[in-house]
């Protein structure tokens, strides 16, 4: 692509085998979506400790300017960091090799992106879990009075696969996780990091993903093994923004 790409579409993959097909395909399809509203779109994979079966699901579905790249971190925060600094788009748009997007996802997400300057992270409006767990989330917007930053504290409004500006996961990058050591939910920590630097996570309207939570997934097995996600100053944060709230109402 001789042009700088508008988005980077980013496919984690680890084991999911042929799973990783329909991934693929849905992402291809949001792909050819936005291709038709002019917008340039490059297709990166990262696998991390793939095997040999969800190594060929992978590269018999890439095109030819689709690029794959391989690591062996066996940590899916590094392995986001690693495909961010791979990017050349304006823009990063992250989906799980077991997970799908929809059809819409890159050009609604686009279009919402190129509204505003401030730095934003974009989320659909709902996810749909299926396999072990059958349920809809419908994500929160912080810019909503349902938004309630310490709710962040206990659970996680948002899952991981967002949309943002390159330049916020480069200025943020997600922790690393130590399952065994009882730290996990690389995407929880990003989350509250990032708004810790003052960025809002937001919802695209009318947009949804659909997630496989399968029952030996990562999110299953760290929630088996009580794991926690780095606080990342998340609490400080919280206090100081209280503080400031009460100094203002008493002027």
């Amino acid at each position: 692509m001789s042009v700088a790409p508008d988005i980077t579409a980013i496919l984690n993959a680890h084991r999911e085998g042929l799973l990783a097909h329909a991934s693929l395909t849905s992402m291809k399809r949001a792909i050819a979506a936005a291709t038709e509203a002019d917008i340039r779109v490059e297709l990166l994979c990262v696998l991390d400790r793939g095997d040999d079966l969800t190594r060929t699901v992978i590269r018999d579905g890439l095109g030819q300017d689709d690029r794959l790249i391989e690591v062996a971190y066996g940590d899916l925060g590094r392995s986001r960091n690693t495909a961010v600094e791979e990017a050349r788009g304006a823009h990063v748009a992250f989906l799980d090799a077991d997970d799908f997007w929809g059809t819409s996802w890159l050009v609604r997400a686009h279009a919402e992106a190129t509204k505003r300057a401030d730095p934003i992270v974009w989320h659909p409006e709902v996810c749909a879990f299926f396999d072990g767990t059958k349920h809809i989330l419908h994500h929160v917007d912080m810019e909503t009075p349902s938004y309630r930053p310490v709710v962040l504290m206990d659970q996680n409004y948002w899952t991981a696969l967002s949309f943002a500006r390159r330049s916020i996961y480069l200025d943020t990058p997600y922790p690393p996780s130590d399952i065994p050591g009882g730290v996990g939910f690389e995407d929880w920590a990003w989350n509250k990091m990032t708004i810790c630097k003052g960025v809002l996570h937001k919802i695209v309207p009318n947009t949804g993903h659909v997630i496989r939570r399968r029952t030996f997934s990562l999110s299953h097995v760290t929630v088996a093994s009580q794991a926690v996600p780095h606080s990342m100053g998340y609490l400080r944060h919280l206090v100081e923004a209280r503080q400031r709230s009460a100094k203002s109402m008493q002027r």
